[in-house]
């Protein structure tokens, strides 16, 4: 078994660690967020910790009524600016807490007086201890390249400071049950393999989602850009209207993840566009109904809010993933040029 696939099992026991070891941290956060007046939010990340920052500007926006912005950290640190974030709840996101120029936006934040907060799954990392508070995804040491249980506690735990500050005890009772209905994921992993194989050979996928799924889709992307090294791209589907539409024809393969939910109908209208014109559709859903007419996909049997699907749908996606990778007969631990950590300014 790949280092990769046994991380992908860690997860059921990692989104319960690190909810339960952050409790107080959320308590905190919150009662903060209101002494000071936050009116804006700023959140710093790369790669997969920027996916779980852009899942954490859907929730905390619609549950919290609060706009977050996804920050661009060259600004700091290719062209020196200094933003006035005095009023601002900065946050970091990042595995290793070592990413320089999201260190760089939360050295910002601390100069102007900013309320901050990491996100990290190393307590002992510069970014961990700068801040005002730190939220621990508490996984343990993540030895594949490619990140998977420690996006999923990066994504926990902004959801779940969303759903406390917001006080939603629906969200949160729900973010606590993902663990326990993760192993109804597992069992399909011999469907999960069937659609590799059929799909090993493919040298080009368009991943598409919207809303809180959106953020999904850019992870499925990535996951098989670096696992597969086949040319994955992602798009949220109400921009794939405005152009990248074009592109598509017969010999264009895309992947919707599509769950019950706000999204629903927007979902099932593009997946008949893109039939319409020939293209190859397969799916990610948990609704029998939006899997008709597909090519092929995975149906999970699920339910949960727009808050919790994502979280489904990005353990599908991580196992076609990684099975993608060795029915190519590639290692999915050591994806070529690439590093676990990675230093960019």
């Amino acid at each position: 078994m790949t280092l990769m696939e046994k991380e992908i099992l860690q997860q059921p026991q990692v989104l319960k660690n690190c909810i339960d070891y952050n409790r107080q941290i959320f308590s905190e956060v919150s009662k903060a967020i209101k002494q000071k007046t936050i009116t804006n939010v700023v959140i710093a990340a790369r790669g997969s910790s920027n996916h779980a920052a852009n899942y954490f500007k859907y929730a905390f926006e619609s549950l919290a009524k609060i706009p977050v912005s996804l920050a661009a950290p060259g600004v700091n640190t290719m062209y020196n600016a200094e933003l006035d974030l005095s009023s601002c709840l900065a946050i970091g996101v990042s595995q290793s807490g070592m990413a320089a120029d999201v260190t760089a936006v939360l050295e910002n934040g601390v100069k102007c007086g900013a309320l901050t907060l990491s996100v990290t799954n190393n307590l002992e990392s510069k970014m961990a201890k700068m801040t005002d508070f730190h939220l621990y995804c508490n996984a343990e040491k993540e030895l594949s390249v490619a990140a998977t249980k420690t996006f999923t506690a990066q994504m926990c735990l902004l959801g779940y400071l969303a759903a406390y500050h917001s006080q939603n005890d629906q969200v949160q009772k729900e973010l606590t049950q993902i663990g326990d209905n993760l192993q109804n994921i597992f069992d399909l992993k011999p469907q999960i393999q069937d659609l590799a194989q059929k799909y090993k050979d493919l040298n080009s996928l368009i991943v598409l989602g919207r809303g809180t799924n959106y953020p999904i889709a850019l992870e499925t992307a990535l996951k098989i850009q670096e696992t597969t090294y086949i040319n994955a791209r992602a798009c949220a589907a109400s921009d794939f209207y405005h152009g990248p539409f074009a592109i598509v024809d017969q010999n264009t393969t895309t992947l919707l993840i599509a769950p019950a939910g706000n999204s629903q109908k927007d979902m099932q209208d593009l997946k008949e566009k893109l039939l319409g014109v020939g293209a190859k559709v397969l799916i990610i859903t948990n609704q029998k109904q939006l899997a008709i007419g597909a090519d092929g996909g995975i149906v999970y049997d699920l339910q949960g809010s727009d808050y919790i699907t994502p979280f489904y749908n990005v353990v599908v996606a991580q196992m076609w993933a990684c099975a993608m990778s060795l029915a190519r007969g590639l290692n999915p631990d050591a994806p070529r040029g690439l590093q676990k950590v990675t230093i960019t300014k």
